[in-house]
């Protein structure tokens, strides 16, 4: 081997060197296993003489050393020219091209745990192993479960121990090796950035440029030791210089890629050059990365050059020629534009894009996302021009928009710019796949600016109880838990941090227990950060407290029996009528045999019991005020509510007083919540609050329903979360009615992510969601085309058991299948449920079947007009939207402009249903469809002539 050179003999006294440190033999084992191997070898001396003069005579060409043709089972490699020349090599010993054609069949079926057991036979028997039969002991150190970090050196050991016996390795050793050591690179890379983003991001909380956690600053040394580069370049030249190098396309792409993510351009060009001479045909993946290392390393001119070879690949491979494995064009072209951004040149970029965008036309809507996320946005952030990046992010579709946004503010919060990191979080929709990293961005952001009141929004996005936990939250947690310490909240901080490390190991320990032990490195940094400020935990003291507690002599120990004493008394119980107040719920609440309530006879009852000088219970007054309001009665209310005071003043140092009148109050602010007199119900709650209570769940649900003030449902939605985060804060217990309020009105401003957040509350509270609560997040989902998790749901509601059937979920999903999926079957799947329910349709529901038979294939005209004779033997009227749509069908689906304009005269002449703007408007669209725009003019007329109003849509068709 000295042609390999003085690094190759350096390399193989280390390996030897390391294999010989690791061998379990003892030295009178292996100076016997010494002497068997020199006998063997002048054995197979012996006989390689004969049988290469027999080989030479009979057959007249040269053995091969391996005697088969290794391959590996899960890389497949094109044979090149190079790889046909060898140099002669004796012969080898039967034995050992059978045990390695025998070991290559067990690496070939994936048999890899029966690899070594079946090598080290072969070692004890005395046979010498050839590349062959190490190439597949390789495999198995490859495939044998380990952690990933242990593989390489398990490789390098089989590697030396193939020195040692001076076994010379063959090209797939080299191509497996290769392989092996460029993955590996690449995923150390790419380990090495997550853990330098958690430094910048979480560390310096003790000391400036540490990590937070000491397992990731060992982590980081492990890794930087593990980067083997170097070396996979090294055993790279020495298959050149050996004439062994005959790698696989996969293998140059990996070793070109961890080049060019190193920055090794020099390496990058030649390793390219060399896959070139040998004819291999490269992935199209390889372009990309190498234009940005170019640009990265300020050269644009080589990364120009480097998408014109791409061009003229992709040109010859559009002719037939097999010049790309594949293709990856808008990646290259987006690569392009970034280096242009890289290198500033900003003009040239914006010149390419615009030349990509007219050589493909209107197929150009296919890639231009692609080319400005990956192209500008990429490139503006690699240079540090965040806002830029931004204004180019909001010109995207909405799924690439938000996977830009999300990048742009979790690079600009780590790099410290607030507004763009806000505004980027702020533009990204509520059902974005991953608001967690930006959010735990933004979080670390405002811890590191002391700002813990910002830092607490984003801490309520990562305990949202619908978000799954794992090991990345222990940072965020542990940061956010000594930014509230620190701040003074340290019992809020506490407990904060407990309930999320709980969180955390709850989702480890059920899949991978030794991960814990994070866990607990993450809870000993906030007991250290306690330890060396001495921040003492408050509720150790309220503990030690409390245990002194009994032995005071305090006069405060009489107090549980006076308050048990005012808790039950009532100044009142004496002169209240018991059951006149029971007859009176009975009118309000229709439980006298007849339909509905009876608010005049409850007033006589009342004034009757005021007047023989009683009076009725405090919730008595509640249910009269409710029922006034509902019947528009709101000077009525008022009266009831004087009678109230003139009967019982408040006594608020008695508990039931108090109790009585919060229901009675209470009742006050539901009644101008209903009238619309925001004002007043505001007056009447802070008079709750002064005597020690809080409107109901109830009624802070009516705050929410009861939100006509704004145009904006996104500033309802704002409000109605506010409304019921000030209902927590005030102590009140939500309820189902709340719950549903919020939701509702989350659901309209398609807030989905916050609408699943309270939901999954409402159910870890015990709170059992309602049919109306199903329905209103299935349509939230509907909106949102989550169709899987609707479908779940839905499922879910009609599993409850106290269903109450109702056809607006089923509208949701049948309108779902039917504009945004459109399945046929799914939508008539639903009809079919809804009526197995014993749920009436209603016209909306008609609509979508006429439209579903009318519109999804196959269309069934004669289905879609029967529907029409459904509503009318249900006792319902037909309606122009379901002639209208019968009409849009007919000439905007099967172009059919005649039967549409005969189908609009016979209802019109016929006056089957009123006339409508929706019946012209179905019209006008086949019109459009058919292109008859001219024939529009007399239906106008037409349409005038019968009083119909323009619609938005028709106003602008004109």
């Amino acid at each position: 081997m000295e042609d390999q050179g003085l690094s190759k003999d350096v390399l193989e006294e280390a390996l030897i060197e390391d294999a010989e440190v690791k061998s379990n033999l003892s030295i009178e084992d292996q100076a016997a296993l010494a002497h068997i191997d020199a006998a063997l070898e002048r054995e197979i001396e012996v006989r390689s003489l004969q049988e290469a003069a027999e080989n030479a005579v009979s057959e007249g060409r040269p053995v091969s050393s391996l005697g088969f043709k290794s391959r590996s089972p899960v890389i497949s490699r094109s044979q090149t020219p190079a790889s046909a020349a060898r140099s002669f090599t004796p012969p080898v010993d039967p034995q050992s091209l059978s045990y390695a054609d025998h070991l290559h069949k067990l690496a070939e079926n994936g048999r890899y745990v029966e690899i070594p057991a079946v090598f080290e036979a072969m070692l004890a028997t005395g046979v010498q192993p050839i590349s062959g039969a190490y190439n597949a002991l390789l495999l198995s150190a490859i495939h044998i479960p380990m952690k990933k970090i242990e593989i390489v050196s398990k490789a390098l050991d089989v590697y030396a121990d193939m020195l040692r016996r001076k076994v010379s390795p063959d090209a797939e050793t080299f191509n497996i090796l290769v392989g092996l050591l460029a993955s590996r690179c690449l995923e150390v890379a790419e380990l090495k950035a997550a853990l330098e983003a958690k430094r910048v991001r979480f560390g310096g909380m003790d000391q400036v440029g540490q990590f937070m956690l000491a397992s990731h600053e060992l982590e980081h040394a492990i890794l930087c030791e593990d980067d083997r580069l170097d070396l996979a370049i090294q055993l790279f030249d020495t298959s050149v210089n050996t004439d062994a190098a005959n790698f696989t396309a996969e293998t140059y792409h990996q070793l070109i890629t961890a080049c060019a993510k190193a920055g090794r351009v020099d390496d990058m060009l030649r390793l390219y050059e060399h896959m070139e001479g040998s004819q291999i045909v490269p992935y199209a993946a390889l372009f990309p990365t190498m234009i940005t290392a170019f640009a990265s390393s300020g050269d644009l001119v080589s990364a120009v050059e480097c998408y014109n070879e791409y061009r003229n690949l992709a040109i010859a491979h559009d002719d037939g020629e097999t010049t790309l494995n594949d293709r990856l064009d808008a990646e290259v072209y987006a690569a392009v534009i970034n280096a242009y951004v890289v290198t500033d040149k900003i003009e040239g970029a914006m010149k390419f894009f615009q030349k990509i965008v007219d050589q493909y036309g209107i197929r150009a809507a296919d890639i231009k996302d692609a080319l400005i996320t990956t192209g500008f946005v990429k490139g503006l952030i690699t240079r540090g021009i965040y806002q830029e990046a931004l204004e180019w992010a909001r010109s995207v579709a909405d799924e690439a928009r938000a996977k830009a946004m999300s990048e742009i503010a979790t690079i600009a919060a780590d790099k410290g710019d607030t507004d763009t990191a806000v505004a980027a979080y702020s533009a990204m929709p509520p059902y974005a796949d991953d608001l967690i990293t930006p959010a735990t961005a933004l979080l670390a952001m405002n811890v590191r600016q002391t700002d813990v009141v910002g830092a607490s929004k984003y801490w309520q996005v990562l305990c949202n109880p619908a978000v799954h936990v794992d090991l990345t939250f222990i940072e965020p947690t542990a940061m956010y838990a000594v930014a509230m310490i620190g701040s003074g909240q340290v019992a809020e901080g506490l407990a904060q941090s407990e309930m999320m490390f709980e969180r955390i190991r709850a989702s480890v320990s059920q899949t991978q227990p030794h991960l814990v032990e994070e866990v607990d490195e993450g809870v000993e940094f906030v007991t250290r950060f306690m330890e060396t400020r001495g921040i003492p935990d408050p509720r150790e003291i309220a503990s030690q407290v409390a245990s002194f507690q009994p032995m005071t002599a305090s006069s405060y120990l009489s107090t549980p029996v006076v308050s048990t004493f005012e808790d039950t008394y009532d100044p009142y119980a004496h002169n209240t009528d018991f059951k006149g107040s029971s007859l009176i719920a009975d009118d309000l609440e229709g439980n006298h045999g007849r339909k509905g309530p009876r608010l005049s006879e409850a007033l006589n009852r009342f004034r009757n019991i005021r007047r023989a000088g009683r009076h009725p219970r405090y919730i008595t007054y509640a249910k009269l005020i409710s029922a006034a309001a509902r019947d528009g009665k709101f000077d009525l209310c008022h009266d009831i509510l004087s009678m109230a005071r003139t009967d019982m003043p408040v006594m608020p140092q008695y508990a039931v007083v108090r109790y009585g009148w919060s229901s009675i109050l209470d009742a006050m602010v539901g009644a101008c919540l209903t009238v619309g007199n925001r004002g007043r119900a505001e007056q009447f709650h802070q008079e709750l609050l002064e005597i020690g209570a809080s409107p109901s769940a109830n009624t802070f649900g009516l705050y929410i329903t009861t939100l006509k003030d704004s145009t904006k449902t996104f500033d309802e939605a704002s409000e109605a979360v506010r409304i019921f985060h000030r209902a927590k804060a005030e102590g009140v217990e939500p309820s189902s009615f709340l719950y549903n309020a919020l939701i509702g009105k989350l659901g309209k401003a398609r807030r989905i992510d916050d609408c699943l957040f309270y939901f999954a509350e409402m159910r870890a509270l015990g709170i059992k969601p309602t049919s109306v609560t199903y329905g209103t997040i299935v349509n939230a989902l509907c909106r949102v085309s989550d169709e899987k998790f609707a479908e779940t749901l839905f499922d879910e509601m009609e599993a409850m058991p106290n269903y109450k059937a109702r056809p607006a979920p089923y509208n949701s999903m049948m309108q779902f299948f039917l504009t945004t999926k459109r399945d046929k079957t799914k939508v008539l799947a639903y009809y079919e449920r809804m009526k197995a329910k014993g749920i009436a349709p209603t016209a909306h529901t008609y609509k979508l079947l006429v439209d579903t038979h009318a519109t999804l294939d196959p269309v069934d005209m004669d289905a879609a007009e029967e529907v029409l004779g459904m509503i009318r033997a249900s006792g319902q009227r037909v309606e122009p939207v379901h002639y209208a749509s019968l009409i849009h069908a007919r000439g905007c689906v099967l172009h059919d402009m005649e039967g549409a304009m005969k189908m609009f005269d016979s209802v019109v002449k016929e006056s089957l249903v009123p006339i409508s703007a929706s019946l012209y408007q179905a019209l006008f669209e086949a019109m459009v469809a058919n292109h008859q725009d001219a024939a529009s003019e007399p239906v106008l007329a037409h349409m005038r002539s019968k009083g119909v109003e323009l619609t938005s849509y028709i106003a602008k068709h004109f």
